[in-house]
């Protein structure tokens, strides 16, 4: 699963926010320590290989470019990050509405820890800006498309307190909220739809094909989808990512369950 397919979930998870911090079915606790341990490994696997990049650069070789390869990981912390900070609003307003802090814990955490990969990222992209001015320029147009389209999508939050905490410009998630205010439910929603559509068309165009961890992004993505009650998917437009996940998941519960038949019937 690549990044973009991440950010799209994290559109998504943005506009339904308040069906997982006022709906009545209780997310789980464990799901949402899956969220951490494989958001805990992707970062070390980010580090590790930030590390790497900036050995190679101090240590020049003509038969060797760390660029093709950085480039890929720097975009994946890059807008992964979008959902990092929406899912960290999500849950820190869920906590805050039911008086608890059986989620934002884990999700605090995680992203601390994407702040300070994102940090270390950009040292080394300023550092080494003069030996690839091109692919430099892509991947500073691709953060400050990111941050934007952030505080768009964090607006989307009921709590605007929160929501601001998150944000890359806190006023301009204000500025957001306020225009949401002017429309009615019909109009709400009719623009949420194109924002969704308007997102995921332009993150598409400056991203690589290539993701850095494939299959850490789709073990967050399953991790996240679980926090949702299974009744939340039923009518709600869902991203082809997100659709995905769940096709996967279902052809997991079925292998599973045949796997468990054959088990019990190998016992009697």
């Amino acid at each position: 699963m690549h990044a973009s397919q991440l950010a799209q979930i994290g559109s998504w998870i943005a506009i339904h926010a308040p069906n997982l911090i006022f709906g009545g079915g209780e997310p789980q606790e464990l799901v949402a320590v899956d969220y951490w341990v494989h958001s805990k490994a992707r970062l070390q696997r980010w580090v590790t290989s930030l590390k790497m990049f900036q050995a190679d650069f101090d240590s020049p070789s003509g038969a060797h470019d760390p660029w093709p390869a950085m480039e890929v990981v720097i975009e994946e912390i890059f807008v992964s990050e979008f959902l990092t900070r929406i899912w960290s609003a999500a849950v820190l307003a869920h906590d805050s509405y039911r008086e608890s802090d059986e989620l934002f814990g884990v999700a605090h955490s995680v992203h601390i820890s994407h702040i300070e990969a994102r940090n270390r990222a950009m040292r080394i992209l300023l550092a080494q800006q003069g030996t690839n001015e091109v692919a430099f320029e892509r991947l500073n147009r691709i953060r400050q498309k990111t941050e934007r389209w952030t505080d768009v999508f964090l607006a989307m939050v009921p709590d605007e307190k929160i929501a601001r905490t998150f944000a890359f410009d806190a006023n301009r998630v204000s500025d957001f909220q306020e225009e949401n205010q002017f429309h009615p439910n019909d109009g709400l929603f009719r623009r949420q739809q194109i924002l969704l559509a308007s997102f995921s068309a332009e993150l598409r165009k400056p991203c690589s094909r290539w993701a850095a961890n494939p299959d850490l992004n789709r073990q967050i993505a399953s991790s996240l989808m679980n926090c949702f009650p299974a009744d939340r998917f039923d009518s709600l437009g869902l991203p082809k990512a997100f659709g995905m996940v769940l096709l996967e998941k279902s052809h997991d519960d079925t292998q599973a369950l045949v796997s468990t038949l054959l088990e019990l019937d190998q016992i009697s």
